[in-house]
């Protein structure tokens, strides 16, 4: 008879007396048994750490957009941008509010919001670019390959059924199962944004999650793509 211990063990109640003196009589009947000891097979899996993801990613800073001197619940573009401008010229934003440096230049030319302001300001620090609406997960894997991380529009309200809302994030990795590394200057679209900024450095959003909030069409990815080599 096969013995299923998921399923066994799946509605076991610590407040049920019943369920816990039958644990106590299996912890009993095992005792006289070779199965608990620290050589058998199952403790040394049970025992095994779990290991994250392995990924192929970039060493892009973290700029959360929280902090930054204005706008900050609208500047999510800037900090994004000033994200990839630091890792392609390191050392150009001093400080964990480097970003803020590049902000001001943003609103001395126009609006967060607009890419081509984006565009512009990128330039005068040397770093060429171009915003597409047309982008895929082809483009995003190609670049992350090319060692240049890209700035994505994602749609971070909502339900995954009807997603909401409008947010740049910077995309700087895929994992081995094609999920993607990236990071969110918001925080977290994993918790809901409801926990600390941090948790946004080098989250892992899923390609299904990403094929909603991202792609729906295939090939209608909003991103910027840096012409610079790495």
């Amino acid at each position: 008879m096969k013995i299923d211990l998921h399923n066994f063990f799946k509605n076991y109640d610590e407040k049920n007396s019943k369920h816990v003196a039958a644990v106590e009589q299996l912890e009993k009947d095992l005792s006289d048994s070779q199965l608990i000891e620290d050589t058998s097979n199952w403790v040394r899996i049970y025992r095994t750490q779990l290991t994250k993801p392995k990924t192929s990613s970039l060493s892009v800073p973290y700029f959360p957009q929280t902090d930054n001197y204005t706008n900050a619940d609208r500047t999510c573009n800037s900090s994004a941008c000033a994200m990839c401008l630091e890792y392609f010229l390191p050392g150009t934003l001093k400080g964990a509010q480097g970003d803020d440096a590049y902000i001001k230049k943003v609103f001395a030319v126009g609006d967060t919001t607009d890419h081509e302001v984006q565009t512009r300001v990128l330039s005068s620090y040397g770093i060429s670019s171009r915003f597409s609406y047309t982008l895929n997960f082809n483009d995003l894997n190609a670049e992350i390959l090319a060692q240049r991380p890209v700035v994505i529009g994602i749609l971070h309200r909502g339900s995954l059924s009807a997603p909401t809302g409008g947010h740049m994030i910077v995309v700087i990795g895929v994992t081995l199962s094609g999920d993607y590394v990236v990071n969110d200057p918001y925080g977290s679209l994993n918790d809901g944004y409801t926990s600390e900024v941090s948790n946004g450095k080098g989250a892992i959003y899923t390609r299904k999650v990403l094929e909603r909030r991202w792609c729906p069409g295939g090939n209608d990815g909003w991103g910027r793509i840096f012409d610079v080599k790495k």
